[in-house]
């Protein structure tokens, strides 16, 4: 599975990049796009705030990861995506773990260079969004 290692602030995060549609960059002078190819308006979330991240990163640009749900297109923002990676083994988070989290939006963790990173669940988070329950 080819992880995507998403920045947020001072933080790093794995991705599938099944889950993402499109990878994009957005620059503050340019307009973010209002529609979505079936004419929906596009729902736009910046990632780090809804991780809880206290830091607000000014990056001279975002990417913008788009996924693409059943009935509505979300855009999450982030600081930078750099690479992709495929790690030798992705491991599920414990039960214990998962009980106690805010969201269910984690999916197990890497350890990539001698760091534990964690694996997002980028679809959920996109429908959590969507749904308008953050």
């Amino acid at each position: 599975m080819l992880l995507l290692e998403i920045h947020i602030a001072d933080q790093c995060y794995l991705a599938p990049q099944t889950h993402v549609d499109h990878l994009s960059q957005l620059l503050p002078t340019t307009a973010p796009e209002q529609d979505d190819a079936r004419g929906r308006p596009l729902i736009y979330a910046e990632l780090g705030a809804l991780l809880g991240s206290q830091v607000e990163a000014k990056p001279d640009r975002y990417h913008a990861l788009t996924i693409t749900l059943r009935r509505r297109t979300v855009v999450l923002l982030v600081d930078r995506v750099e690479r992709l990676t495929q790690p030798e083994e992705v491991h599920p988070l414990p039960p214990l773990m998962r009980k106690h989290l805010a969201r269910p939006w984690f999916t197990g963790a890497v350890i990539l260079e001698q760091r534990l990173l964690l694996v997002l669940d980028l679809q959920r988070i996109a429908t959590d969004v969507a749904l308008g329950v953050v």
